[in-house]
């Protein structure tokens, strides 16, 4: 029978690896809030799973470093559009929900700035111009398009990013 520190390191390893918590409660027979609270205690001894599980996700794919995060903010934006939208959902839980959602994006933006400021630097700047690119096109301007696009083009040196 597994002790408690070792059922806490399985679940660890479990949640980095992207099982959620109910997956990671069926495997070791154990309730959901068990896996929080477990969770929860191992973060206070310096593990934070979240982190973790991005650092993995980060060193995993390292060409794709500088899309990671434009590709997290734009899953942020979707996810706080969902928890708006939801009819299902009473304020206090979208609050909750949404100050989840801000912590996982500060894990995020902290690990990546730090793990590789370029790739990071890039990311915001893929984003920003998939942003503009997406509001002008939505003008349904051809002229304005082009221009948007030819002054890309003119600047991606100084952007110092390939688009």
């Amino acid at each position: 029978m597994a002790t408690k520190q070792q059922k806490i390191e399985i679940a660890r390893a479990l949640y980095v690896t992207s099982k959620n918590e109910d997956e990671i409660a069926t495997i070791l027979q154990v309730s959901k809030k068990t896996i929080q609270n477990y969770k929860a205690q191992d973060s206070a001894n310096g593990n934070d799973w979240d982190t973790l599980r991005a650092e993995k996700h980060i060193k995993k794919d390292a060409h794709r470093r500088e899309y990671l995060y434009s590709d997290f903010v734009g899953y942020m934006h979707d996810t706080l559009r969902e928890i708006r939208e939801a009819d299902d959902l009473s304020s206090s839980q979208k609050a909750d929900k949404i100050v989840k959602l801000s912590d996982a994006f500060s894990k995020m933006k902290h690990i990546v700035r730090h793990e590789d400021p370029e790739a990071f630097k890039r990311g915001i700047i893929k984003h920003v111009v998939e942003v503009l690119a997406k509001t002008i096109a939505s003008k349904n301007s051809q002229e304005l398009l082009e221009a948007f696009v030819n002054a890309v083009d003119e600047c991606k040196e100084d952007l110092d990013v390939s688009i």
